[in-house]
């Protein structure tokens, strides 16, 4: 596949393997863990234009300052970090004669999102987007934040192994 753009906030992988989150703290589009030793990591959507009427959303790291006023869950059990896999989508402009009932696309276009390799290959205007991560914990528990493939800014938060898949079948880990 041939993108007519990558869009990525990380010159490098985010590293925790063998850090172990405690505690979480999640907002509309940001969410940030308090590791063992009290690090915080915290991430959030941002919006990047790739066209007319063609906006994208990856997920970045993010510092929200030192007052920033977390209110944190703890996790029912501490999740340890074994391993991480980034993961991508495609996201592409598909031609609509009437999306009047769709909230953020442009006359005449339905913005679509998916595993990569899924969108037409004769599209002209295909964008890879980092949109998370997949944290891999002891005996195979997953963990998952990224952007949501289908709401603006939104972020997708799963430990669940059901909702990690509903929320994977839309991206390619790496």
């Amino acid at each position: 596949m041939i993108y007519s753009r990558i869009v990525s906030c990380y010159d490098s992988p985010v590293t925790l393997a063998g850090r172990t989150i405690n505690s979480v703290h999640a907002e509309y589009s940001f969410v940030a863990f308090r590791l063992d030793n009290d690090d915080i990591i915290g991430f959030a959507v941002e919006e990047v234009s790739v066209g007319r009427w063609f906006e994208v959303f990856p997920l970045c790291l993010h510092e929200p300052g030192g007052s920033y006023p977390f209110i944190w869950a703890e996790l029912s059990a501490p999740f340890t970090v074994v391993s991480s896999e980034l993961l991508w989508r495609e996201e592409w402009l598909e031609p609509a004669s009437d999306n009047a009932g769709f909230l953020g696309t442009g006359p005449g276009f339905t913005q679509h999102a998916a595993a990569l390799g899924t969108a037409p290959a004769e599209n002209g205007n295909i964008v890879k987007v980092l949109a998370g991560i997949k944290l891999i914990g002891l005996e195979g528990a997953q963990f998952v934040v990224c952007s949501s493939h289908n709401t603006p800014f939104k972020t997708d938060l799963a430990m669940d192994i059901v909702e990690v898949g509903n929320i994977v079948r839309f991206h390619t880990c790496v």
